[in-house]
Parts: structure tokens; sequence; C-alpha cells
């Protein structure tokens, strides 16, 4: 993987990073346990209010997928 010790090694984990550490810390990103729901809406709100460039499809979907299954409200690979 492209440098994170925090994320969890899975499917999906070099598209998080790439898209998500150019403006945030990888653990920022694993520490925030949101439902799919909310993973959703914080995106489209970093496009709305931040600026953020659309992540596009498929990408947008295999992001969502892998921070669902890894940093969802239980955050079961959240680094202790």
């Amino acid at each position: 993987m492209a440098g994170s010790d925090v994320l969890y090694e899975a499917n999906g984990v070099d598209l998080v990073y790439g898209y998500c550490t150019g403006c945030h810390s990888d653990r920022i990103v694993a520490q925030q346990g949101q439902t799919r729901e909310g993973w959703d809406k914080l995106l489209v709100w970093m496009v709305d209010e931040q600026g953020m460039a659309e992540i596009d499809e498929p990408d947008r979907t295999q992001v969502l997928d892998y921070l669902e299954a890894h940093y969802n409200t239980d955050r079961p690979n959240f680094p202790r």
C-alpha cells in the first residue's frame, strides 16, 4: 500500500489513501466512524462546500465500500 501505517490493508485502501490523504491524515480518515450514508454525505459536503473534486465511478463506490467495511460506526480497524 502507498505509505499508510494506519489504514487497514484491504481492497480499496490505495484509492482511499490516494483520494483522502491529499488533504487529510490517514488517522483522521480512520477515526471518523461513519455509516455508509454518513461517508457519502461527507463526500458530498467536501465537494459542495470544500472544493474537493468529485470521485468518479467506479472509484467512488470502491471508496465507500472500503470505508463502510473498515471504518463504520464500530470502527473495527481503528488503530488502538
